[in-house]
């Protein structure tokens, strides 16, 4: 009878909020945000948050020009499209910014004499719906995890 009442005072002192700190505050958490969801099933893929191909904001262009392909030695091959990764530095530079109820990837988006929000939008590190979906999904057992935790902390 004891142990259910610990879990009943347990149950009252659940707080979305924490749980979501703790979920997100997770190395793995993280890693699965940037580097698959971001990186591998959007920038890699040329889209952006808004699932629009990356395009320069002032030419238009969605592809790297002959210009790019003579400065990057031909590591960036002139009529591919814009993947945003040359160094790895702006790739490097990514993290997630935690709130309450809530997040944001942020990464240093100047590149030289670029700034890649400028040139790009903001919305490169925005996550698209296909993205959301994957990231629900994958949230789901975890907050199970945490919400175990708790219930069952003596």
């Amino acid at each position: 009878m004891e142990l259910l009442l610990k879990q009943l005072r347990n149950a009252k002192k659940l707080n979305a909020g924490k749980i979501w700190q703790k979920v997100f505050k997770q190395a793995d958490t993280q890693r699965y945000v940037i580097d698959v969801l971001l990186q591998d099933n959007q920038l890699k893929k040329h889209v952006t948050g808004l699932n629009a191909p990356i395009t320069d904001k002032i030419t238009g262009s969605q592809v790297y020009s002959f210009y790019t392909e003579v400065i990057t030695n031909g590591r960036k091959k002139a009529g591919t499209r814009y993947n945003l990764f040359d160094t790895g530095e702006f790739y490097n530079s990514m993290k997630i910014i935690l709130g309450a109820n809530y997040f944001e990837i942020d990464a240093d988006p100047i590149k030289e004499n670029d700034n890649l929000y400028a040139k790009f939008g903001e919305e490169i590190v925005w996550l698209n719906e296909d993205s959301k979906s994957k990231l629900a999904q994958f949230l789901i057992p975890k907050y199970i995890e945490q919400t175990r935790l708790l219930l069952f902390k003596y």
